[in-house]
């Protein structure tokens, strides 16, 4: 509920015209008390309508108490005067207890008056405080509401809903919620600022986690960065253009500023003895100030393979090379070859 733009400035609306009937016409007054010490006085009046009548007790300070022919009865007070006291023009009730049943709409307005608080309604109960609508809906208007509860403030219903055409803030130690299902429609931007750690703790081994976005992806991480996969893990870069990425000539780039490894299963400390295949239906490029490939067997299939190097060092038990076409030797230095038998053939 939000605030009225517009608040009554009655609590019920006339449904007839006011009836006026002069008084010189002679209403009809009959007393049957009238007091001498404080001027109170107990009478009967009726209006020249002929019909129009009521008992009317009036004592001292204005106030006065009314029954008319329509069933009405009417308490007033005096009005609030300073000189008399704080507590002038005061209704007071004190009973042990209440009963209370309306067969109609019941209308109740209050004012603040002089009260320096401008508290119009101040309740008190030393107790539970219950309140049923049934059958209906309660409603409250106000331009600000508190709800202030030193133990504990429940919200209760079959569908609760919160609007606001402003922000909405929760503060709070600890904030725990529970729910089967959970979604969360942002049309704007979704920021979160923690100091602690962020754990999400997922319990069904047959739940899936996507993420899905038009835009981009972006993480920064001080620290170290660890992802454990107990099954496959791919990834693929279309290497499109746009982005937050300026230099976009490598649609996939993974570097680092100290060694780096890829391999196969761990096994005594390092990565060793399982199988990794390099495919690209383009060019491979490899560069570095010193690369090194170890493994059980390496296989390179390419149309075309060029490595250019300051010097390079091959050490092999056994080398094979081995040509459908010419294979040619170029060098603008020496070239040595060297070994217990050479066969040419």
């Amino acid at each position: 509920m939000k605030p009225a733009i517009n608040y009554p400035s009655n609590i019920f609306k006339q449904t007839t015209p006011d009836e006026e009937q002069a008084l010189t016409d002679n209403p009809r007054f009959q007393t049957w008390y009238k007091g001498w010490l404080t001027r109170s006085e107990i009478y009967e009046r009726k209006l020249p309508d002929g019909l129009t009548s009521a008992l009317r007790i009036d004592g001292p300070g204005d106030s006065a108490f009314s029954l008319d022919d329509k069933g009405n009865i009417r308490i007033l007070t005096g009005k609030r005067d300073p000189e008399k006291g704080a507590g002038s023009g005061v209704l007071g009730i004190k009973t042990w207890g209440q009963q209370q049943i309306h067969n109609e709409r019941s209308n109740l307005q209050y004012n603040y008056g002089s009260d320096d608080e401008k508290q119009a309604l101040n309740v008190i109960c030393y107790g539970d405080h219950v309140e049923n609508v049934k059958g209906g809906t309660r409603y409250i208007y106000a331009t600000k509401i508190i709800l202030s509860a030193t133990s504990e403030l429940v919200l209760e219903g079959g569908s609760i809903k919160l609007q606001s055409e402003s922000d909405i803030e929760m503060a709070a130690a600890s904030i725990n919620t529970a729910q089967v299902n959970k979604k969360d429609i942002v049309l704007g931007e979704k920021k979160t600022d923690a100091l602690g750690t962020d754990t999400t703790d997922q319990f069904d081994p047959r739940a899936t986690q996507t993420f899905n976005s038009p835009g981009n992806l972006q993480r920064n991480v001080a620290g170290d960065y660890n992802v454990t996969v107990g099954g496959c893990y791919h990834s693929f870069a279309a290497g499109g253009p746009g982005g937050l990425i300026v230099d976009r000539v490598f649609g996939y780039y993974a570097g680092t500023s100290t060694n780096a490894a890829l391999g196969g299963t761990l096994a005594a400390g390092v990565y060793s003895s399982g199988e990794m295949d390099l495919i690209a239906t383009t060019d491979v490029f490899v560069a570095g100030a010193d690369f090194d490939i170890a493994g059980a067997d390496f296989d390179i299939t390419a149309a075309k393979i060029d490595a250019v190097a300051a010097d390079v060092n091959l050490d092999a038990a056994k080398v094979d090379i081995l040509g459908s076409g010419d294979v040619s030797i170029t060098s603008s230095g020496t070239v040595r070859i060297t070994g217990t038998l050479i066969y040419l053939n």
